[in-house]
Parts: C-alpha cells; sequence; structure tokens
C-alpha cells in the first residue's frame, strides 16, 4: 500500500493538457501567450523564456552525457535492460531527459512498467509524461492518502501501484511555486517584442515658433529628410533637432531582461554566468582558469538532487541490497585537463584501478603489442 501527500498528489498541476499541439503552432512566444492560465505559466509558456529554456538543457544535457552503473556492496553488476535500453521504442537518453524534465516542472515523473524479469522485478519501463499520468487516491482524511492505482492517458483500465515507477523529487516543481517570476520574465519577452516591432525616431524637431497645421509640420519634416540625403549641414527657423537616444539596448530591454534571466537562474540553482545572465547576480566571468569550478558547483547545486532522485528511485526498483549511481566523473570529460586530474586522484586514493580510470576517460584498455621481429 502506498501513501501520498494530499497537498501534492492530489492537488491537479498547473499545465496545459495540450503540450504536442501547443509545440506544433506558433512561435515559442505565440506559444507563451496562448498557454497562459489564470492560476500560472505551462511548461511551454515556460520554455519560451531563453533563460528557462537554457537552464533546462544544461540540467538535462549534463544528465544523459552521464553513465550509470548498477552494484551491490563493491562489486559492478551487469546494468541490464533497466539501465541501458529500459524503453524498447526509444534511446535511455531521451527516457531519461524526460524524467529530468518532468522533475523540473513538476517535482514528479513516471515510469510504466513494461516487462519484468523471472523474479518479478522490472526489466522494462517507459517514461510517461506527467501530463498523462493521474493518481487515483482514496481520503484518510489527514494530509495523506492511499493511493490506490494511476489513470494513464485517459484509458478507462486503471494502472496497479506496483505496474508505476514514481520519482518523487525533494525539491518543488518549478510551474507550483515560481509562478510570479515566469510570468514576470514572460511579460518582459512580449515587451521587447513589441517594442522592437515599433518604428522609432532618429531625431525629434520641436517648432519654437508660431504653430503650423499637420499638413505644414509633415512637408517640413519631409524636405529636412529630402534635404540631409544631399547636404551635410541643416539650417532650421523657429525651429531645434535633437537626436533621440535611445539604443539597441533599450529597445531589446536588455537590462530589464538580464535581471529576470538572474532570477531564473537562481530557480534552478544554476551558476549566473553558466547562462550569461547578468554579473549583477554575483557571478563571476565565465574563464577557462575557473571552469572546473563552475561546473563542480552546477553538479552539487543544480543536477545533484535529480540525479539523487532518479538513483534512489531505480535502487528501489531493484532487488534488495542492490543500488544504481551516476558516475558524475563523465560529466568532466568535456574538460581534458580536469578529467585527468579527477581520475589521478581517484587513483593516488586507491579508490579505483587504472583499468577503471580509463574507462572514466574513455580510453580502451591498454593492450600490449610484442613487436620482436618475426612475431607480426
Amino acid at each position: 500500500m502506498r501513501w501520498l501527500r494530499a497537498a501534492r498528489s492530489l492537488g491537479p498541476p498547473v499545465v496545459s493538457q495540450t503540450r504536442a499541439p501547443l509545440i506544433r503552432s506558433g512561435t515559442p512566444l505565440e506559444v507563451a501567450e496562448i498557454s497562459w492560465f489564470s492560476e500560472g505559466v505551462s511548461r511551454e509558456g515556460a520554455l519560451a523564456i531563453p533563460s528557462v529554456r537554457a537552464c533546462r538543457n544544461l540540467i538535462v544535457g549534463a544528465t544523459v552525457q552521464m553513465s550509470w552503473y548498477r552494484y551491490r556492496g563493491e562489486e559492478r553488476l551487469d546494468p541490464g535492460w533497466l539501465l541501458t535500453k529500459p524503453d524498447p521504442s526509444t534511446t535511455l537518453p531521451m527516457t531519461l531527459g524526460g524524467t529530468v524534465d518532468d522533475l523540473l516542472f513538476h517535482g514528479r515523473a513516471y515510469w510504466r512498467v513494461l516487462e519484468r524479469d523471472a523474479e518479478g522485478y522490472p526489466r522494462r519501463a517507459r517514461w510517461t509524461p506527467v501530463i498523462d499520468v493521474t493518481p487515483l487516491t482514496e481520503s484518510t482524511g489527514g494530509t495523506y492518502a492511499i493511493l490506490t492505482g494511476y489513470r494513464v492517458a485517459g484509458v478507462p483500465d486503471d494502472v496497479p501501484p506496483g505496474d508505476v515507477i514514481r520519482f518523487d523529487c525533494p525539491l518543488p516543481g518549478i510551474l507550483d511555486t515560481s509562478t510570479q517570476v515566469l510570468a514576470g520574465s514572460l511579460d518582459l519577452e512580449q515587451a521587447a517584442r513589441r517594442l522592437a516591432n515599433v518604428q522609432l525616431p532618429a531625431g525629434t524637431i520641436t517648432n519654437e515658433g508660431e504653430p503650423v497645421s499637420p499638413e505644414e509640420a509633415a512637408e517640413y519634416v519631409e524636405d529636412f529628410q529630402n534635404a540631409r540625403a544631399t547636404k551635410g549641414v541643416a539650417f532650421l527657423q523657429n525651429m531645434s533637432y535633437s537626436r533621440e537616444s535611445i539604443g539597441a539596448d533599450d529597445i531589446a530591454l536588455v537590462d530589464g531582461r538580464s535581471h529576470w534571466a538572474t532570477e531564473i537562474a537562481r530557480l534552478f540553482n544554476v551558476p549566473v554566468a553558466m547562462i550569461g545572465a547578468s554579473p549583477s547576480g554575483g557571478s563571476s566571468a565565465l574563464l577557462y582558469g575557473n571552469l572546473t569550478q563552475q561546473e563542480a558547483l552546477f553538479v552539487s547545486t543544480a543536477v545533484a538532487p535529480y540525479l539523487r532522485t532518479v538513483e534512489a528511485t531505480m535502487s528501489d526498483a531493484l532487488p534488495y541490497g542492490q543500488s544504481v549511481a551516476f558516475d558524475t566523473g563523465t560529466f568532466l570529460r568535456s574538460d581534458p585537463d580536469a578529467a585527468t586530474d579527477h581520475v589521478l586522484k581517484l587513483l593516488g586514493a586507491g579508490l579505483i584501478t587504472p583499468v577503471e580510470g580509463r574507462a572514466m576517460l574513455g580510453i580502451p584498455p591498454s593492450t600490449a603489442i610484442d613487436l620482436t621481429p618475426g612475431r607480426i
């Protein structure tokens, strides 16, 4: 028997129930406009914000780059289908990516069990989007409810709780707690788009004499523009000319958008510099010298909670005593110096063998070749 906290499981998520049509139609900002709800912002609307999309892609991208393994104590076990290709119809990165995406935006994710081994443990499973899964519960009169099953994709046949692997993240979903920040950023993105479509004058002519009619004013402006096409000097009588100081940064609302990008980076716990947000958010420039520290901070603050959620949930789905762990060291392969330094420190501490170290660096096992004449 499984129990669900009523505040998390009984309340409907504030999301669009038609994800696919929204993605197919219109530009991202048009999608954001039609995805608004009085209660909050949909996933599609949130992804229309560049900084949200950047944070999401960083976290999901880092997760799918890390290999994971199955072990019992100090013994490394065969990962099996569940950790290599849980869904026969797609790849492992797609399954993991969808899972972490749901954890980010909704705080929970689901895998539908497709096949079990001889002992009854899950062997194959398919990631199922949160919006397609409805928990069925019985209230106990308190803050928790009894989970009786799931309704998947509206199919009348209910799925037993044991046939669904549920991932519960300790961090709240972005859509559940960050409505004000997402709405403010969307408002500014739409304001920047509207301002970009407005033809602003390069300068203004101010009448300092007798009033003129609109026709005379239009004729005066046209004559002034025609004269500027051939002459570099202008003569104004009872008029003054001032050049507008509105630049590209003002039109694009760069400062305001940088502020909201910084706030969104804080929502995802992503270092501000990694998405190019405003340095006023307390970040330093992203340089080669501090890249390793930034990546380590990124993994420990932004990625680790979701890695731990997946590890703990998958470990519960395996036989007692077996566990699952991500190899975060593989994420450092993009920086060869940092990866080599990491492996050498592990070797020096006696935590890994040379063969394991070569595998972490993506180097095949060493094979000595006998070059003695007559042996080749």
